[in-house]
């Protein structure tokens, strides 16, 4: 490596003095020159820096360092930043040795099995948060899934940087079919008056014009004959009749309204499975607060995630303050929500010929009903006893 130099200044009463000095002493004085009567510039070796400052001190001057360069320069600067490098390469080592490591596991595909029979399924098959991933076998992971879980009819595991995505599919059960031929009558899935009738098969148990009550028989299944034995059918038909119908809701008129007291953050760390709170007391939500978490992990999204994770948790005070609705507006929310009912309930078997609204105040409530009369198909088939 390169020696380093010294730019330096002697200054003083007799700098030529000095510089005479310097060379009875040995050392090499490179592109001296004048800066002024009392100044000379000249360059020495780094090593010879401060044996030269003492020379000049006798000699009633002072060596006064202009500019460093070289190795020796370089070298000190190297020092300086030793704790950098160092943690830069601790790093580095940290996130390869992570990546061979889950701290993720993202389930993905459950519906009537829960995750959390995924997960255990897993553990015992040796996939957990911190296990290494090179050892284990995708084939044998799948295989002692479907194995505990008999309700999956699929399964795959895939890992990427320190997240693995396991993937399920469950078995779809083969539907029980019904037999067309199963004997069975119409009866009125709600009362009203007959407008029309029209049977496919069976015996008419009512006429239009008529009035029938829910669960009443409409078109009966048993089919009499007088010159043989009764025969038993599934009845079909379509019964449209004119319904009344009346919903109503309510809602208080007066209610209890959070108000924001007070906000403060609190920090905790997750290493791993343990936790340090950086704040005194217990974590739990005091009583009429609020509380929103989020974390932020130690991750490079699709990368690595190292199992660190720094958590705020902001909690909110709340005060409680009495309120009271608009009775107009509260009655408009109430009356859609009557008519979201009512669409529901008329959706694809008829519809809706009037629709009127009362609203009433009682007991410190508003109750608004609903009032409408429809045309509906009302036929709906119940099976015989004995024949489901």
């Amino acid at each position: 490596m390169r020696r380093g130099s010294v730019l330096c200044e002697i200054r003083g009463a007799a700098p030529l003095r000095c510089l005479n000095a310097l060379g009875e002493a040995g050392i090499e004085a490179k592109r001296a020159e004048r800066a002024d009567e009392f100044t000379l510039r000249l360059t020495l070796d780094e090593r010879d820096y401060s044996a030269a400052a003492a020379i000049a001190a006798r000699s009633q001057c002072e060596l006064a360092r202009i500019s460093s360069r070289g190795g020796a320069l370089l070298a000190r600067r190297l020092r300086r930043r030793i704790a950098l490098l160092t943690a830069a390469v601790v790093c580095f080592a940290l996130l390869a040795a992570g990546s061979l490591f889950v701290w993720e596991i993202d389930i993905s595909g459950c519906e009537s099995v829960t995750e959390g029979e995924v997960r255990r399924a897993l553990a015992s098959a040796g996939v957990a948060e911190g296990s290494f991933w090179p050892a284990w076998d995708a084939d044998a992971v799948k295989n002692h899934l479907l194995l505990e879980i008999p309700e999956l009819a699929w399964a795959g595991v895939s890992v990427s940087g320190s997240r693995a995505e396991v993937r399920v599919r469950e078995r779809i059960e083969r539907p029980e079919l019904a037999s067309d031929g199963a004997p069975g009558s119409i009866t009125a899935a709600a009362s009203g008056i007959i407008e029309r009738m029209e049977v496919y098969e069976g015996a008419p148990a009512v006429s239009v014009g008529d009035a029938v009550a829910v669960g009443e028989t409409l078109v009966s299944g048993e089919m009499a004959s007088a010159v043989g034995d009764t025969r038993y059918v599934r009845a079909r038909a379509a019964v449209t009749a004119r319904t009344y119908v009346e919903l109503t809701a309510c809602a208080p008129l007066k209610y209890g309204r959070l108000l924001e007291a007070d906000t403060h953050s609190r920090w905790s760390l997750i290493i791993g499975s343990g936790r340090v709170n950086f704040f005194r007391g217990s974590s739990q939500t005091p009583p009429g607060c609020g509380k929103i978490i989020e974390e932020y992990p130690l991750a490079w999204e699709g990368v690595f995630r190292l199992p660190v994770t720094l958590v705020r948790e902001t909690v909110i005070e709340y005060s409680a303050q009495e309120a009271e609705e608009d009775p107009a507006l509260l009655e408009q929310r109430l009356a859609e929500a009557l008519q979201s009912r009512l669409e529901r309930r008329l959706e694809g078997r008829g519809e809706a010929l009037s629709v009127h609204f009362t609203a009433r105040e009682s007991g410190g409530a508003l109750y608004v009903t609903l009032r409408a009369e429809c045309r509906e198909d009302i036929a709906v088939y119940t099976p015989a006893e004995g024949s489901e």
